[in-house]
């Protein structure tokens, strides 16, 4: 897919009036971009190096040529952020997703991100209704992932509207600050930034609450539990912040490549560490305590997989109230990475209360 909106806009590639007159657009979003709605035909024709002339043979005024950068600029983000959000993953993923296509959608369009922020205002009344349509559109889209995530309990509740807009308006700046050539592409700063902005919206135990755990007579044979999360960039350094592991196969993309994996891979404590948020909140769940777990790595993470941990009640011992489960980490291709076991305690009563721990 080509990167550049006016490009892609072209009707028909194999015609060279539809051409030119995407490059008439694509070169006026640059020069107002620079130099705002003041500039005029003549510096648009000089950018592009073609008379006057040519541009009006194509727009009839300055106001048309900056509706048409709006129009098909907004049509083109909306486009990848609908692509982006791709039923039957989890809503967070979908988010995720759709947040990471919009902030690259800006680093591949600084310039008509530029004319979107600054030059609204120079649109006709009319002209900017028409838009409107398209936005409020790709806000929608926002607002429905937040309030399905808030309705199947992955978000915290909240005003849906107020929470798209402070998104929205954290991501809308990248314009101003990301360079192509920077220290940090465009696929590093999509990672980070909806790592960071989804972290707000989730789901967290809170201390002071009560929270309910199951003792060993609701557990029965069979039962299972899973829990699922996508391993980042962030995640991997995050980690090996905490501990101290910056073995060169977890954190240097060229080491990397030169080893069997030929690219980094996530640490396996990483892996190992999500069976612990089954245990210790679904099954048993809050309370349980974690008296041996066992875990044999059968194939490498890498970054951007998707890890469901989950737990299967394989025997329990009543009078000692212990429990043994089997234990196994899948990829998103179900393809088994890691399994053991774990013998816990679950908790003893139904409650705890952890304010009072």
């Amino acid at each position: 897919m080509n990167k550049d909106i006016f490009t892609r806009n072209i009707p028909d590639k194999n015609n060279i009036e539809d051409r030119r007159k995407q490059q008439v657009l694509a070169t006026a979003s640059k020069v107002f971009a620079d130099q705002g709605y003041s500039a005029t035909i003549d510096q648009i024709a000089a950018a592009m190096g073609v008379t006057k002339g040519h541009i009006y043979h194509y727009f009839s005024s300055k106001q048309e040529i900056l509706f048409q950068i709006f129009s098909q600029g907004m049509n083109s983000f909306l486009e990848q952020v609908e692509a982006a959000n791709k039923p039957g993953l989890p809503v967070d993923e979908r988010l995720q997703a759709v947040l990471r296509a919009h902030i690259e959608a800006i680093c591949d369009n600084k310039a008509v991100m530029t004319v979107f922020m600054d030059l609204r205002r120079e649109l006709l009344p009319e002209h900017w209704q028409d838009i409107l349509i398209s936005r409020d559109r790709y806000e929608q889209i926002i607002q429905n992932l937040i309030r399905e995530g808030i309705d199947r309990g992955y978000f915290v509740p909240n005003d849906e509207k107020i929470l798209s807009y402070t998104i929205l308006g954290s991501i809308n700046w990248v314009y101003v600050w990301f360079q192509q050539n920077g220290q940090s592409d465009k696929a590093k700063i999509s990672r980070l930034m909806s790592d960071y902005l989804l972290t707000g919206l989730k789901k967290h135990a809170e201390l002071g609450t009560v929270q309910s755990g199951k003792t060993i007579n609701e557990i029965n044979i069979g039962d299972s539990a899973s829990f699922s999360k996508t391993i980042s960039e962030t995640d991997v350094y995050m980690f090996a912040g905490i501990s101290g592991d910056f073995n060169p196969i977890h954190v240097d993309e060229i080491y990397a490549s030169k080893t069997m994996f030929g690219k980094r891979v996530a640490h396996g404590g990483i892996t190992e560490s999500l069976i612990y948020a089954v245990l210790g909140t679904l099954l048993p769940g809050f309370g349980t305590v974690a008296l041996e777990t066992t875990c044999r790595f059968k194939a490498p993470v890498f970054f951007g997989d998707t890890i469901t941990a989950s737990v299967t009640v394989k025997e329990k011992t009543v009078e000692k109230n212990r429990i043994r489960l089997n234990l196994q980490w899948l990829n998103q291709d179900d393809i088994t990475v890691a399994e053991g076991e774990a013998l816990v305690i679950p908790p003893v009563t139904e409650k705890v209360n952890k304010s009072s721990q």
